[in-house]
């Protein structure tokens, strides 16, 4: 497992707040929604652990910040025939770029879960490709690829589950709680990614008569 020396400023407790290195960015890419449900329980399940969490679909992300970007978590499905989903398609072609120099992502940090079906050749194709990609461009992966199975007896869970625990314990070492801090409850909801405001659009009555009699 790689040791991540960067990872060691943490927290300012004396604060009471964490600094920027505990910022956490969830990318998914996801055809039929398996993949975006799995991005989201990472993300609740980092705000519980008082991660600052962003969850993104991978073409909604501005790819020019992703050199940036410190701790990544990936969660891509494979279609078709080795096909990536619709909402990746953008990044991927992006990432390919020949142009792009070698060092790019050497200060990212990624772990990479991919969701596949064994009934087909191509197995988690577009996972192990992104895998491969990401660290030519000198990402460093934080802990073994997992790769979701369909056809497994217990279906993709069966790795999804194990592999999720091992990034919270790698996660939660580097990042370790302050004294005064604890994982919240699973009952308690993070705060909702989105609001929504009702706006009033019915056409305003205009009383013509009051109008002109105070106007004159």
């Amino acid at each position: 497992m790689h040791r991540i020396s960067v990872w060691q400023e943490g927290i300012d407790s004396t604060k009471g707040h964490f600094e920027m290195g505990r910022r956490l960015l969830v990318l998914y890419g996801s055809q039929t929604g398996t993949a975006k449900e799995v991005a989201e329980r990472i993300w609740r399940e980092g705000k519980l652990r008082l991660f600052s969490v962003h969850l993104r679909a991978l073409d909604d992300y501005e790819l020019t910040n992703l050199i940036n970007e410190e701790l990544v978590v990936f969660v891509v499905a494979t279609t078709g025939q080795g096909d990536e989903p619709d909402n990746m398609k953008q990044f991927w072609r992006f990432l390919l770029r020949k142009n792009l120099p070698v060092s790019s992502l050497n200060q990212m940090h990624f772990a990479l879960l991919g969701l596949g079906d064994s009934s087909y050749t191509k197995f988690n194709f577009v996972a192990k490709r992104l895998n491969k990609r990401l660290q030519q461009l000198s990402a460093s992966l934080m802990l073994p690829m997992a790769l979701g199975d369909d056809q497994h007896d217990l279906g993709p869970d069966a790795a999804i589950d194990p592999w999720i625990q091992q990034l919270w314990d790698l996660l939660l070492r580097q990042f370790p709680l302050p004294a005064d801090c604890q994982i919240l409850s699973d009952q308690v909801r993070p705060a909702p990614r989105f609001t929504a405001a009702v706006l009033d659009t019915s056409p305003q009555r205009v009383d013509i008569a009051s109008s002109s009699s105070s106007s004159s």
